[in-house]
């Protein structure tokens, strides 16, 4: 049997490649960093969990040339209403709010990514265009 790690711990910018599908990056910074996705291909996916909760700025993961192809849905274990995105290009784990174990899917089909997000409170984790 073999076995391929498919783990990274992240602390700082990481411009992940399509060849890393199927990787889990553990975001581990106490400071601001970004992730951005390689352009869309079918089949891509990867999960970030945060292991340590950003303190001072939010981590964020970007789409490559800040195309505006997020669909997001983001669920709060705390039961509040959760952000959602149709239009977006940045997903944040934000400042203040995200918390070691919060953490986002992304799946690509070739034209979108969608996003699955699960996190303590509600604004943990938003989507947003930025550009």
């Amino acid at each position: 049997i073999s076995y391929r790690d498919l783990t990274e711990v992240v602390t700082a910018t990481n411009v992940i490649t399509a060849a890393e599908s199927g990787s889990v990056f553990f975001l581990s910074s106490a400071t601001e960093f970004v992730s951005t996705l390689p352009a869309v291909a079918a089949g891509l996916h990867f999960t970030f969990i945060v292991s340590a909760a950003p303190s001072g700025a939010s981590y964020t993961v970007v789409t490559d040339s800040s195309a505006n192809i997020i669909v997001g849905k983001q669920n709060s274990v705390a039961g509040d209403a959760g952000d959602t995105g149709s239009t977006d290009d940045t997903i944040s784990f934000v400042d203040g709010q995200a918390v070691k174990g919060d953490k986002v899917e992304l799946w690509c089909d070739g034209t979108n990514w969608y996003a699955y997000a699960i996190s303590s409170v509600a604004a943990g984790i938003t989507f947003t265009t930025a550009s």
